[in-house]
This record gives C-alpha cells, structure tokens and sequence, in this order.
C-alpha cells in the first residue's frame, strides 16, 4: 500500500523514481573525486554527505565552484556528455574542512598570554569558521586570547589579539636592505603595531612613507617603499 501510494506520488509530481535512488557509478566517480584531494586555502574537504542526489545514471564529472572559505555545505557541479548531449546539475553535500591548525593543549580563559607550552598542532575541522588559522606555534607566542577557548579548539585570528610593540607616533629604527647593503634611518610609526604586523612609518628626514614589517621593540624592517 505505501509503495503505492509512493508510486502514485511520483506519477502526479513528475518526479522518477531514478532522482531519489543513489546510483552506484555515480556514488563511486564522487568517491574518486573526493579520494583525489579536494583543497581549498590550506584545507582538505571530506565528503560528510550528499543531500540529494541528481537524476541521472552513470559516471559524472565532478568540479568544485568556486570558494573563498570553507562552509559545511556547497554545491557541486556535475556533469555528463559533452556537445549538444551535455547535461549539468548543482549537487548540494555537506563536508568537512580538515586542516593541520595550532590549537590549544587545555582550556584557556580570555586575555591570557600564549606560551609554547601552551599550544600543540593537530588536524582539526574548519568548516564553516571564518577567518585564518596558523600553523607554526611561534606565530602565536605572545598573543593574547580574546575569547574563552575549549582544550583541543583552533585559534583562528580573531581569537587572539597581539600587545603592540610600537605605539602611533614612536620612534622606530627602520632597517632597509637595498642592493646586499643594509641601511638603518630613523621613522615615526604612523599606527600602533605588534610583532609581525605590517605598518606604515614615515622616515624623519626624507618624510618618505614606508610599508615595514615589526620586528622587535621599536625596530622594523622597511618590505616596500612609497612616497
């Protein structure tokens, strides 16, 4: 009686019965294009589920759109044929983002200060968190925690927040290599600025505005210069 009245649904929606089965060619090429390596900005996607399947039968060719970060749901394109006989779906599955991301090793309370011991490195999933995360434990030493964090959870960058080194308007020494030769001026930071953060300072004598990089307490290695 329910097989029925399923069959009888299908009839009166003008849906086939081919669009809900999951065909087994068509299971194994998605298999494959996920067994390939999936990649996407340092992160590796693992198929979770599909949520509906398309109507059709046989081996697709699968591609990824286009995608700045990684949400737990996207659209896969699908295609068949090719010329005139070429057919297209938009296949919604839900994945995972595996990514190697520094992590915490225990529960840590808002606005402490990361040491080494602190921190450890693991695959973790990223999916649908916004944000960079890092993966080399010295980028984070002497970083602050701007939220509470639970044991094992990844530190994106709007979880840590670094104390300046240099305040707006400090003197800086500014270290430039130009031809192999190392020269060192003096500049004013025109914004305050941690360690590894890029800032803007102007020299004192030439007023000329450079891009530097912090390096230390008042020092900062000039990457580009402008007028």
């Amino acid at each position: 009686m329910r097989l029925t009245g399923l069959l009888f649904f299908a009839l009166l929606t003008g849906v086939s019965s081919a669009a809900w089965a999951e065909d087994t060619p068509m299971k194994a090429s998605l298999d494959a294009f996920f067994a390939q390596g999936v990649r996407v900005s340092g992160a590796t996607a693992k198929l979770i589920g599909v949520q509906r399947w398309p109507n059709a039968k046989g081996r697709l060719i699968w591609h990824l759109p286009r995608l700045r970060k990684h949400p737990v749901q996207i659209s896969l394109i699908a295609t068949q044929g090719t010329g005139l006989h070429a057919r297209r779906w938009y296949v919604p599955v839900r994945v995972h983002w595996w990514a190697d991301a520094v992590v915490v090793k225990n529960d840590t309370p808002t606005r402490a200060m990361l040491t080494p011991s602190m921190l450890d490195r693991k695959l973790v999933d990223v999916a649908g968190h916004a944000g960079r995360w890092w993966n080399d434990t010295r980028q984070l030493v002497g970083t602050r925690t701007t939220r509470p964090l639970q044991k094992g959870q990844a530190i994106f960058n709007s979880y840590v927040k670094r104390p300046p080194l240099i305040k707006r308007g400090d003197e800086v020494s500014m270290i430039a290599h130009i031809g192999g030769i190392r020269v060192f001026a003096t500049g004013k930071a025109l914004r305050s600025a941690g360690l590894g953060d890029t800032v803007r300072v102007q020299n004192i004598r030439s007023k000329q505005i450079m891009q530097a990089t912090v390096s230390g307490a008042h020092t900062v290695r000039v990457i580009s210069r402008g007028a």
